[in-house]
C-alpha cells in the first residue's frame, strides 16, 4: 500500500437511526409509498449530519458550562426564524403536555 489506509465497512458501519420514520415522512411530503432505500439512506445521512452540526454549534455556544441547554439551540437557530418558531412551538406544546400530566 502506498501510505494509504484501507477502510473497511466495519469501521464506518452506520447506525440506521431514522430508517423507519424517514419513508413515512418522505411519503407525507409527496414521495412514493415505498421510496428507494438509497434515497432514504441519503436523506438519513443529511439528517444525521445536520443534527450533529447543530449539536456541535450548540456545544460551542455553551462554552465552559459543560451542558448544552435549549437556549443554546435557540441561539444557534436565531438567524432562521422558521426553525426558531418551530422550536418555540414544540417547547410550548411540551409545557402543555406536562401541565396536563400533572393534572391527572
Amino acid at each position: 500500500m502506498d501510505g494509504q489506509i484501507e477502510v473497511t465497512s466495519k469501521q464506518f458501519q452506520r447506525h440506521k437511526l431514522f430508517t423507519r420514520e424517514l419513508p413515512m415522512l418522505m411519503y407525507a411530503f409527496g414521495d412514493t409509498m415505498a421510496p428507494a432505500p438509497e434515497s432514504v439512506d441519503v436523506l438519513e445521512d443529511i439528517l444525521v449530519d445536520y443534527v450533529n452540526s447543530m449539536c456541535v454549534q450548540a456545544a460551542k455556544v455553551s462554552g465552559r458550562r459543560g451542558k448544552v441547554t435549549v437556549d443554546d439551540f435557540k441561539f444557534v437557530l436565531r438567524k432562521d426564524p422558521k426553525k426558531l418558531a418551530r422550536v418555540e412551538e414544540l417547547i410550548a406544546m411540551n409545557k402543555e403536555i406536562e401541565t396536563a400530566r400533572t393534572m391527572f
